[in-house]
């Protein structure tokens, strides 16, 4: 299970979420420095001048007078007195903010050494009315005076729930929002690279978006206009390569074939098969260069291509075996899938000892096509290798011919059918190359 989500919007919204709680821890630290203690002093400021004027008052007035003042301070809800000198009322400071509070107000109070206690349930919603006591010396008594507090009911938790519901809605919103700007642009550079990779030139993707959007959308299209012009010239130069070098090696043929009773047969022999390899060498470059991809789909009988193009070969006095089960008929490219066939039997022809099988069979909804023979076999690290342009094994395989463009043409018609071409050594020497192809009916 990973730790750290892997998709954008999962990250974009772990980092805005990230960036909430940070700035909630940050928020509370300046609300408790800037707001709580500053409020924490003012409410002291405020009590002790009530507390203070009252306490004086009493102090300084007749005995006989305070009971009447008292009750009338009390009538009106300016105060609340409790006359038992060993009452304890209300409870000690709990609360972080009755801490802050008793910071300041103490040292504001006439009386040092006054008790202080705190009557109420909650800070912001009480049951019970809510007062701060203060116990204070008149010199021949001792009484607590209770300072009343606002009347205000707030359910903070209910309020704290309601604002981070919203903080984390708000936050996927945002996280979907993000995502999808972001996406669409890499949705439309991974289609592209995707179609580029299998041979074929995407369409411009679109400019917009950002900045750096924009900037990696003029990059990608810059590459691939490049990279088409690069395979023009490519093809054009090989194209035109053996366009030349055809008329010369006919007129060399016909030359050998004129003084064929002049030279001894085994050197005409061998000149006559020197021609001919060069002539497929160049049929090689012209069937890369031809390519083929905008041959259209037909439905087809892919046993029958398999048979057509294996009669071609037993013609040529080369048998190739044979065992094709019965498999559905496809959408497929029959020109390309003939050429496909060509050139798997021809190398496995050449290069596996002239004893090669061809069986077909459907697996699950694809149909696959094994061409297996008892050559020496290609080590698996070099297959992927030999896919690519003009590369050849020549360590493992001897007699190497060609222009090894034979399995990268078999490769690229693969990916015209969205198919795959896998390659592995067959038990007791040699190789079996698996073509797999998806089965589309014809609508």
């Amino acid at each position: 299970m990973r730790l750290f989500p892997n998709t954008l919007f999962a990250r974009a919204m772990l980092v805005l979420i990230s960036m909430i709680i940070l700035s909630i821890v940050v928020g509370s630290i300046i609300y408790l420095y800037f707001i709580t203690r500053p409020s924490a002093s003012s409410t002291a400021d405020l009590f002790s001048q009530h507390i203070n004027s009252v306490h004086h008052a009493l102090k300084t007035m007749q005995p006989e007078k305070r009971d009447s003042y008292i009750n009338e301070l009390v009538e009106k809800g300016f105060l609340a007195v409790n006359r038992d000198e060993s009452a304890l009322p209300g409870r000690g400071p709990e609360k972080m903010y009755e801490h802050i509070f008793l910071e300041y107000y103490p040292e504001r109070l006439l009386d040092k050494e006054a008790v202080i206690r705190f009557d109420y349930d909650h800070l912001l919603h009480s049951e019970n009315p809510r007062i701060v006591w203060v116990k204070v010396n008149l010199g021949d008594e001792k009484i607590w005076l209770g300072t009343p507090m606002g009347d205000f009911q707030a359910d903070f938790l209910s309020n704290l729930i309601a604002v981070l519901v919203v903080i984390v809605l708000l936050t996927l919103l945002g996280a979907f929002l993000i995502s999808k700007v972001v996406k669409k642009p890499i949705k439309q550079l991974t289609h592209a690279a995707s179609l580029l990779g299998q041979g074929k030139l995407p369409e411009p993707i679109s400019e917009t978006g950002t900045k750096e959007f924009q900037t990696m959308s003029k990059a990608f299209n810059k590459m691939s206009n490049d990279i088409k012009a690069l395979e023009d010239d490519r093809n054009l130069m090989l194209a035109g390569i053996s366009h030349d070098l055809r008329t010369p090696l006919a007129r060399v043929r016909l030359a050998l074939d004129m003084v064929d009773n002049k030279i001894e047969k085994n050197l005409y022999d061998g000149m006559v098969q020197d021609i001919e390899d060069i002539d497929k060498i160049i049929g090689q470059f012209l069937t890369f260069v031809r390519d083929g991809i905008d041959e259209a789909f037909s439905y087809e009988d892919v046993n029958g291509i398999i048979e057509h193009v294996a009669t071609g070969f037993n013609l040529e006095g080369k048998k190739i075996k044979l065992e094709l089960k019965g498999i559905e008929n496809s959408m497929i490219k029959p020109i390309a899938m003939q050429r496909l066939f060509m050139n798997l039997i021809n190398n496995a022809w050449h290069y596996g000892r002239q004893d090669v099988e061809v069986e077909t069979s459907m697996l699950d909804d694809q149909i696959c096509i094994e061409v297996k023979d008892c050559g020496d076999g290609i080590p698996a690290s070099e297959i992927e290798r030999l896919k690519q342009p003009f590369t050849r094994m020549d360590k493992s395989r001897s007699n190497t011919k060609g222009a090894g463009l034979g399995l990268t043409i078999v490769d690229r018609i693969v990916q015209w059918h969205n198919g795959k071409l896998d390659m592995q050594t067959r038990n007791g020497g040699g190789m079996i190359v698996s073509v797999y192809l998806p089965v589309i009916l014809n609508d």
